[in-house]
């Protein structure tokens, strides 16, 4: 194997068992902790990740760009950004102050108080976080590893030591361990399997290169993460957190199919921008069609099934007083299929210099996104919420479609139309199963090998197609 497939395989692995590790731990200690304390914590978190991008700043793509032009520059890198990086601590732990004499007001956010204050030491380890390190060195074994730690050892921790309500801080401590034993693995092969060393000297000019660079991905990823995010603050205080733990179970399940697409588009968003800046364009064509029909090989069974089986599905990983959720989660779902045909258009304005392009549609969907819940949700509560995000991708698709449309041209509804008779197969297994109230996961995995089965029988695609897909045969 060459380093590529090397560094694909690592990064894919690990990203896969991480995701499965923190879906089973979230649902997990869903049901230990209740509705209303699930509410608190995912509100918490939410608010955490905003507070994330702020340390971040996007500082690591551009680590990663300059350790890659030049390895000898590293140990300048690395210790200005972690100076710089230790003063937007200090400036988002007097913003976490505000927050946390905010939540005062009110003394039913008491739990919120106390979760927001252990949840932001998390933000320390969090901006010592050298990932971008080692991908400039193209050495992601390394990350392979830290994402395993950060993520199994509260797995663990939370399967072991979690058995009550009260006991709901465990969690962000356990989250804070994780991420500590993490930074101090990523040092430890800095330091000494590596061999780099740590030096700072960070001035004025350095750190408005880093405000001037950082800014717009700080910028676009707050408004990236509202459409997925800001309904669950406003359900948390307009309409409880009760509500919005229900509502949040239906995002966990979400969550986790949206690190599908994630992995499919890992392996071809390389050879997007490769083709595109080659002028090849019919392989830039013709990888953009290929990957356009795998995404609805893979979505469409996903958003069918989960429909018939919604309420089954959520019963199974949260438990029975989870059941309200399977609405907002069919709304989801729907959200989903947009969701995957859209990013087609979104990695490909990326891949194709077309940033600004990409940021005016996030930006016009965000803001809807964030107008409508704070009119609509606080009065209709989660289904509108759903639904308010569905309209949102909508618009999404839309304009990054519009604005592709310069570079090449996508037609998903002929895929869409010659998937369906393989769903059709599928649906009427999951509908029979489902009426002789056969096992939700039994029932899954019988209409999935049905799916499987008729996606090659009907040849909607072949083994072929898969290995010149996975293995980028010829390029293309």
């Amino acid at each position: 194997m060459n380093k590529v497939a090397k560094n694909f395989l690592f990064v894919s692995v690990s990203n896969l068992l991480a995701q499965v590790m923190v879906f089973f731990t979230g649902t997990h200690y869903a049901k230990i902790i209740g509705k209303s304390a699930f509410g608190d914590i995912t509100t918490v978190q939410a608010i955490m990740t905003y507070l994330t991008m702020f340390v971040l700043f996007g500082l690591q793509t551009y680590g990663t760009r300059e350790i890659a032009k030049d390895k000898d520059n590293t140990p300048y890198i690395v210790g200005d950004t972690f100076a710089f990086r230790a003063i937007l601590i200090i400036l988002v732990a007097i913003i976490i102050f505000f927050i946390y004499e905010l939540f005062g007001i009110n003394e039913k956010n008491s739990s919120l108080r106390v979760l927001l204050l252990v949840y932001g030491i998390t933000l320390i380890p969090a901006g010592m976080n050298i990932d971008w390190v080692y991908n400039g060195i193209q050495e992601m074994k390394y990350n392979a590893v830290y994402n395993i730690i950060k993520n199994i050892i509260p797995f663990i921790l939370i399967y072991v030591f979690l058995k009550s309500k009260s006991q709901i801080y465990y969690i962000p401590l356990f989250t804070f361990i994780a991420l500590v034993l993490g930074s101090v693995y990523q040092l430890y092969i800095y330091f000494f399997k590596v061999k780099f060393k740590l030096k700072i000297n960070l001035n004025r000019e350095k750190v408005n290169n880093y405000v001037n660079f950082g800014f717009p991905f700080l910028v676009s990823g707050i408004l990236a993460m509202i459409n997925g995010n800001v309904d669950k603050i406003i359900i948390e205080f307009t309409r409880g957190n009760t509500e919005a733990g229900i509502y949040s179970s239906a995002y966990y399940i979400i969550n986790f199919l949206m690190n599908v697409e994630t992995m499919i588009f890992t392996v071809v968003f390389p050879l997007f921008i490769s083709y595109y800046n080659n002028k090849d364009t019919k392989s830039l064509n013709k990888i953009v069609d290929k990957t356009s029909k795998i995404i609805i090989a893979v979505v469409m069974p996903l958003v069918l099934g989960g429909l018939i089986l919604s309420k089954d599905i959520m019963l199974i990983f949260f438990g029975e007083s989870y059941a309200e959720a399977y609405a907002p989660f069919s709304i989801l779902l729907i959200y989903i299929l947009i969701l995957f045909i859209r990013e087609i258009y979104g990695y490909g304005l990326n891949a194709w210099n077309m940033e600004k392009k990409y940021l005016k549609a996030v930006t016009v969907s965000s803001f809807f996104n964030l107008i409508m819940n704070l009119i609509l949700t606080p009065v209709y509560g989660m289904n509108v919420a759903a639904f308010i995000t569905v309209i949102s991708e909508v618009i999404n698709l839309y304009l990054m479609r519009k604005y592709s449309s310069s570079v090449v041209k996508v037609s998903s509804l002929k895929y869409i139309l010659r998937i369906l008779i393989p769903c059709i197969a599928m649906c009427i297994v999951t509908v029979e199963l489902k009426i002789f109230m056969v096992n939700a996961i039994i029932n899954i995995i019988a209409s999935a090998l049905v799916y499987l089965a008729s996606v090659f029988l009907f040849k909607y695609i072949t083994l072929d197609e898969i290995k010149d897909f996975l293995l980028r045969k010829n390029g293309v």
